[in-house]
């Protein structure tokens, strides 16, 4: 088996291991350090390359290469070989190379740079590890590692104080959907007992409806922080203090962009289940049209050239989650017009961070309104800038032409017209804020800050970076039946596409969008003053991101803090106070049920002895008359009898008679004293 059969492997694992070799290498040499990180982007790039025969011809050998993890367990580590995994691979490797070429030039004299080409590599190779992963455990650690590569690099000028804020702000925002991301894939595992893609492919309908539904909006919750979408979408604008070379790697086809990936793979994994989980779909394509229009609406407000790069990155990657929204499974034409996009978005928004760098570069502001008449000191950027805008703005033969009419007929073929409607919308306003900073950057007046300072063209490496960019930019259409064949998809693209009802009625709302944008700067046109005041209290909205950040920062801040203040309060004034009120209720408890018991009982008991006691001695008293009378009367008998028998007898002795007569008279005695006790 030779190197390549080992290819899926070595896209992600060369640039992580080359990764530690830059601060060794740059002990030797800064600028074979430079090289050396280009030379591992181009490896990487053929190696990601070499796998694209294989599985566009269906002969792949290597698809199931895998390699004992972790046993006790049975969870192995591996690589997922389809055509989704390598597209995503080639795109990252791609913009991987271009972009460490660009840096050449744009970071050059810059301190850390070794720093920089580590952290760069490592985040290429991680990246393409995570699109390539075949189970979710090893996904999500991945997916771990890249948001912290990315808050290295974001943070790269550590020593600005905004810079570090904006770092942490997208570390704790992306964190979120991380927690999210990580329970949903803790309930598919409890079900099915296994991460890995194939076994949860074979076994997805053992999964009771229930906690399919809740994985699936967990996993969602993931993809839509990583992605930036609403609400957690406020993070990307923070993430414009890192170095323009690293926005550009960031928006073009890496960590923006992999909670498009998730979603994608997690329609492959269910199968025919998307389309049953409740209001899965209907959720992904309204959290991506609203997105969509909010992000374009927000980039027609903002005066940073690249807040506008941002904004649009979070609108444009709104329309590839609404396209997945209509998709029923996977794959079909939603599922491929939001894969699509993502390919032209990541060469046209590269392409765009790259020219916005060399602008940087030369006038060292980021306020458009700072700049004006670069016409004429920047012609070639001027020129590839007309590229993003036609590209941007969907204008054939661009290959987003055909990316952006998929997502309309995708929505309109799923009746859901009123999404279509505003996507339509997002559409033209796209248009319009781009042409805005073609107007503001290039073609009004030099600005007097301008005027102070020499403005010249980018250094040539830069130069070539973008003008290779906007070379496969342009002739990109020639690939688009190619891809899509590649992606196992029957949707065909040509000119005779061009040529239809749905074509006019996008070129519409390109005007729609254009309008206003050509009468605010060229035709001074006057507004009433009650569309001018409605206009400054729609500025002020846009201006303050439609209060997200507000939110985010103060109000629900303050929200838990004011909770927290009345949690404690209610500690300090029942939980502490709770002993003493206990002992306090069972002190008055016992007090009152003493002296219940003691004047109830108590005080009473003697009074209660005592009448039983007379009543005990009244009725021996009657029961000891009765038998003393009683008695009285045997012996009176007796007596009586005695002396009726000593008269009978007369003569008898004396002594017999004196005998019963002290007998008699001792008894009567008797009962004498008797009588008397008593």
């Amino acid at each position: 088996m030779n190197l390549l059969s080992y290819a899926p492997w070595l896209i992600w694992a060369f640039p992580m291991v080359s990764s530690l070799l830059v601060p060794l290498i740059a002990r030797f040499s800064k600028k074979a350090r430079d090289y050396f990180a280009v030379a591992v982007g181009l490896i990487a790039l053929t190696f990601a390359f070499s796998t694209i025969p294989d599985v566009y011809f269906n002969t792949s050998e290597s698809s199931n290469l895998t390699v004992p993890w972790i046993p006790s367990l049975g969870i192995s580590a591996g690589v997922y070989l389809d055509p989704l995994s390598v597209l995503l691979a080639c795109l990252v490797t791609f913009f991987g190379l271009i972009i460490t070429i660009y840096s050449l030039g744009y970071m050059a004299g810059e301190e850390g740079l070794t720093r920089y080409y580590f952290f760069m590599l490592l985040f290429i190779g991680l990246m393409t590890g995570l699109v390539m992963s075949d189970n979710f455990l090893q996904l999500f650690i991945f997916w771990e590692m890249v948001g912290l590569c990315s808050y290295s690099l974001i943070s790269f000028w550590y020593k600005r104080p905004e810079t570090v804020r904006s770092a942490i702000k997208v570390s704790l925002m992306t964190r979120v959907g991380d927690a999210c991301l990580l329970a949903g894939i803790g309930i598919l595992y409890a079900n099915l007992g296994s991460f890995s893609f194939h076994h949860i492919m074979a076994n997805i309908g053992n999964v009771p409806t229930p906690y399919l539904t809740a994985s699936a909006f967990l996993i969602l919750a993931g993809a839509i922080a990583k992605s930036a979408q609403l609400p957690l979408h406020t993070w990307l604008y923070s993430a414009m203090e890192a170095p323009t070379s690293v926005s550009a790697l960031l928006h073009s086809a890496t960590m923006v962009k992999a909670g498009v990936y998730l979603v994608a793979r997690l329609m492959l994994l269910f199968g025919s289940l998307t389309a049953s989980i409740p209001m899965w779909l209907p959720s992904i394509l309204w959290i991506g049209t609203i997105t969509a229009f909010i992000g374009a609406t927000l980039a027609l407000s903002t005066t940073d050239i690249k807040g506008v790069a941002a904004y649009s990155t979070i609108s444009q990657i709104g329309f590839m989650f609404a396209a997945l929204g209509t998709a029923s499974t996977a794959p079909s034409a939603g599922w491929f017009a939001s894969l699509l996009h993502l390919v032209s978005h990541a060469l046209f928004q590269g392409l765009d961070f790259l020219l916005i760098g060399g602008i940087i570069h030369a006038t060292k502001t980021r306020d458009m309104r700072l700049m004006g008449g670069l016409r004429k000191a920047m012609p070639t950027t001027f020129a590839l800038s007309i590229i993003v805008l036609l590209a941007r703005a969907g204008i054939p033969p661009f290959i987003s032409f055909f990316s952006k009419e998929l997502i309309f007929q995708s929505a309109l073929s799923s009746g859901n017209l009123y999404a279509a409607i505003v996507l339509y919308i997002s559409a033209a306003i796209t248009f319009a804020y781009t042409l805005r900073v073609i107007t503001l950057v290039y073609l009004r007046e030099k600005s007097d800050y301008l005027k102070q300072i020499h403005v010249h063209e980018a250094p040539k490496i830069m130069r070539f970076s973008s003008g290779a960019l906007a070379v496969i930019c342009v002739v990109s259409v020639l690939l688009g039946n190619t891809i899509s064949h590649f992606m196992h998809v029957d949707v065909k693209m040509g000119f005779g596409e061009i040529l239809n009802l749905s074509t006019l009625i996008f070129f519409f709302t390109l005007f729609v969008g254009g309008f206003p944008v050509y009468f605010t700067y060229y035709g001074r046109l006057s507004l009433p003053e009650q569309v001018r005041r409605l206009r400054i209290s729609l500025n002020k909205v846009l201006e303050n991101g439609y209060f997200f950040d507000a939110l985010y920062e103060k109000v629900i801040p303050r929200g838990v803090l004011l909770l927290s203040t009345g949690l404690r309060r209610l500690e300090l004034t029942f939980f502490e106070r709770l002993p003493h009120f206990v002992a306090n209720g069972i002190i008055r408890f016992s007090s009152v049920v003493y002296e219940r018991v003691e004047n109830a009982f108590f005080n009473r008991l003697p009074y209660l002895f005592a009448n039983g006691v007379i009543r005990m001695a009244h009725g021996t008293q009657k029961y000891l008359d009765v038998l003393v009378d009683e008695l009285l009367y045997v012996v009176t008998n007796k007596t009586l009898a005695s002396a009726s028998k000593i008269r009978k007898v007369g003569s008898g002795s004396l002594e017999h008679f004196v005998a019963a007569a002290l007998i008699g008279f001792l008894i009567i005695l008797i009962l004498l004293i008797i009588t008397m006790l008593r």
